[in-house]
Formats: C-alpha cells, sequence, structure tokens
C-alpha cells in the first residue's frame, strides 16, 4: 500500500470517528438539555422582541405574521429603514391587523455603523425587563420565548439553534444543507470541553439591565460580526452565556448563485475573524478539522488516481449526512430524503471553498444589498447599496 492510499484511507477512518464523536456528542446534549419548571404564563411585562426588517425577501410578511401568531403576548418592536418603502408597507399592514408589534422607523446608516446593531441601539431605551432579539427570516417556535425565559436561570443570555426550513430553489436548498448539516455538530458538542465561545445571533434573549451594564448595543455597533461581539462582550464582562436546545427555523430565499456565495462569504468571513481572535482545541479538532477533511480527501482520490478510495470517502460522507438526517428527525421531526443527503454531502465539500471565498477582498463583505469596508472586524467607510440578497 502506498503512502497516497495509506492517507486517504487513514484520513477517511479519522473523519467517520470525528464524526461519529460530534453527532453523539450532539445528541447526547439533546438528551441532556436541562428541564426547566415549565410555565405557561408571562410576567408582567411581556418580553420585548427586537427585530430588524429590509424587504427583499418574498417570504418576509409570512415569517413576521407567523411570529406574531406564536407568541401573541410578547411586544414585537420592529425596527425598519425610513427608506425601505417595500418594508414600511408590509409591517404597517401586519401591525394594523395584529396589536402586539409596533413600526419604528430608523434613520438612514452612518458611516461605519452594522447595519442591524445600528438600529438595535435605536430601540434598547424602548425595551422591558427582558429583550430578545430575532433575525426577520427566524421563526421562533410557539412556547420558544418562554422557555428562553427560563433558562436564564443558568446564565445572563440564552441563545438557541438554527435549522432550515425545506428552501426555495437549489441554491436555498443548499445554504439549507450546510446549515442543517453543520449546527447541531457545530454549537453543542464542544460544549463538553468549556463554555461557548460565540452564539447564534439570529435569536437570543437577555436582560435590558445586564445588557445595560455591559454598554448596551452601542458597545459594539461599528463591529461587523455581531454574534461574536456580543458574546465577547458578555464573557470578558464575566456574564454567563447559554446555549440552548431551542430550535428555530429560517426561511431564507436565494435566488442563484450570486447570492449564495454573498451569503456563504460572510458567514465564513466572521467564522474567520473568531478563529483567528480565539481558537479552541475542541473546535479545532471537532469543527474546523472535520469541516476541510472531505474535499482534502476527495482531491487526494482524484489526483492519485484511486477511484475506489474517492467512492469509500463519498460513501463516508453519505454515512455522516445520513446519520444527521436521522438526528434531525429524532429533533426536530423533518422529513428528509436521498436529495437532502446528497446536497449536504455537496454543501460539505464546499465549506473550504466558501472560506477560501472570505480571503478575496478581506476588506470588503455584502450584507444584503449592501456592501460595507471592513478593517479588522470594525466597519470602516459609508455603507454602499449594491447587487441582490
Amino acid at each position: 500500500m502506498g503512502s497516497v492510499e495509506l492517507a486517504i484511507i487513514s484520513g477517511t477512518l479519522a473523519y467517520l470517528g470525528l464524526s461519529a464523536v460530534r453527532i453523539a456528542l450532539a445528541a447526547s446534549t439533546l438528551r441532556r438539555s436541562e428541564v426547566v419548571a415549565a410555565s405557561d404564563e408571562f410576567g408582567p411585562e411581556p418580553i420585548t422582541v427586537l427585530q430588524t426588517v429590509r424587504s427583499g425577501d418574498p417570504q418576509l410578511a409570512g415569517v413576521l405574521a407567523e411570529n406574531l401568531a406564536n407568541h401573541p403576548r410578547a411586544r414585537f418592536l420592529w425596527l425598519v429603514d425610513a427608506d425601505d418603502p417595500a418594508a414600511r408597507q408590509i409591517t404597517a399592514d401586519l401591525s394594523a391587523a395584529q396589536g402586539n408589534a409596533e413600526v419604528i422607523l430608523t434613520p438612514p446608516l452612518p458611516a461605519g455603523f452594522n447595519p442591524k446593531v445600528f438600529k438595535l441601539a435605536l430601540a434598547q431605551e424602548l425595551c422591558g425587563e427582558f429583550v430578545a432579539v430575532l433575525d426577520d427570516d427566524t421563526v421562533l417556535p410557539a412556547g420558544a420565548l418562554d422557555r428562553a425565559r427560563r433558562e436564564l436561570r443558568r446564565g445572563d443570555l440564552v441563545t438557541g439553534l438554527p435549522m432550515y426550513r425545506p428552501g426555495r430553489g437549489f441554491y436555498g436548498r443548499l445554504v439549507a444543507a450546510f446549515v442543517n448539516g453543520s449546527a447541531l455538530v457545530t454549537y453543542l458538542p464542544v460544549l463538553r470541553f468549556g463554555p461557548p465561545v460565540t452564539i447564534n445571533g439570529m435569536f437570543y434573549l437577555t436582560r435590558l439591565n445586564v445588557l445595560e451594564s455591559l454598554g448596551g448595543f452601542a458597545a459594539f455597533q461599528n463591529r461587523l460580526c455581531d454574534d461574536y461581539e456580543i458574546a465577547k462582550l458578555y464573557r470578558h464582562g464575566g456574564r454567563r452565556i447559554v446555549q440552548s436546545t431551542i430550535i428555530h427555523p429560517l426561511c431564507t430565499t436565494v435566488p442563484g448563485l450570486r447570492a449564495y456565495a454573498r451569503l456563504m462569504r460572510r458567514w465564513m468571513f466572521c467564522a474567520g475573524q473568531l478563529f483567528r481572535e480565539e481558537l479552541p482545541l475542541a473546535a479545532l479538532v471537532l469543527v474546523v478539522l472535520p469541516s476541510l477533511l472531505p474535499l482534502a480527501l476527495v482531491v487526494t482520490a482524484l489526483a492519485g488516481g484511486q477511484p475506489i478510495l474517492l467512492a469509500a470517502v463519498i460513501a463516508a460522507m453519505v454515512v455522516k449526512a445520513s446519520a444527521m438526517a436521522v438526528l434531525r428527525r429524532r429533533v426536530a421531526g423533518t422529513a428528509e430524503g436521498p436529495r437532502e443527503v446528497l446536497l449536504e454531502v455537496l454543501a460539505d465539500l464546499l465549506v473550504p471553498l466558501n472560506t477560501g471565498t472570505a480571503l478575496v477582498r478581506p476588506g470588503s463583505v455584502q450584507w444584503r444589498d449592501r456592501r460595507i469596508e471592513v478593517r479588522a472586524g470594525t466597519i470602516a467607510g459609508p455603507p454602499q447599496t449594491a447587487g441582490d440578497r
């Protein structure tokens, strides 16, 4: 047996072993997730849910309406750009039909500010005792807010786990395959080795007095990667982050290759910042290495003319993706078939390539319809409107 064959076999076995460990740790964490005393009643004051809203996705109105229906006792504050007539119309219609949402028009984004955090900072003084941040493409299931507030007994900020609903079109399904194939085995296994380093910024809940004591949203409104920045703010302030097992679905339309590439590039840009600043050993072994191995093994097998070993690598990836589909079915009741498994295999192969795109023009990132210049994680210069999501 030559060195190439040995390297491929060893790498494939390592990939299978690491995948098994990740999935087992994630499943164990989900089973052992702390059950907090149940209560169906909100306190005297409703939870304030901040949502920064921007038009462009055809699913926007449906997602906003679903959240209102799921949480009729919450108080939604929709932060809408004054120069976004489509978002203004959608939110005005929904808030008139249901009484638990208020539309707040926000001024143009100044130079050097994060589009999301700038609007959150403007609304901070309007919040009640408990503050939730929820992206406008994220659905919070019924009861999730109350559960998240109960989880605050264990810490100071609670975050959840994203899971995409079946995407529309090929690229929407490809994004869903990436998130669904990685979220559970990225956020959960590393909890066995230390507290969370970052959070999923699509949804989190905290107490207003804790947020204010740390400087509030204004403390990081000039930084690009807001999920990592708020996690740093809480960790450096001696506060505890709770990675809950609350699963919240996402609904994002990805109209084409260009939109897919921009979205993945921004995600990988922020992941790169995290790993440059702090990369725990557990994350290196359980997140980074399994993400890089598949493409490296496939390329090595192709370059070495090893069709049988290439088939073995692909088979190992199919096994991992199938095991993830079983885990998601148990956790969220999803019904997935061979298409989803094969898309996850493709998404796993593309991770190193998508990561590499973050190295191209590293000082510029596309955020929906805005191009943002970045220097060492800090936003520099005025936002420029360009392109699709």
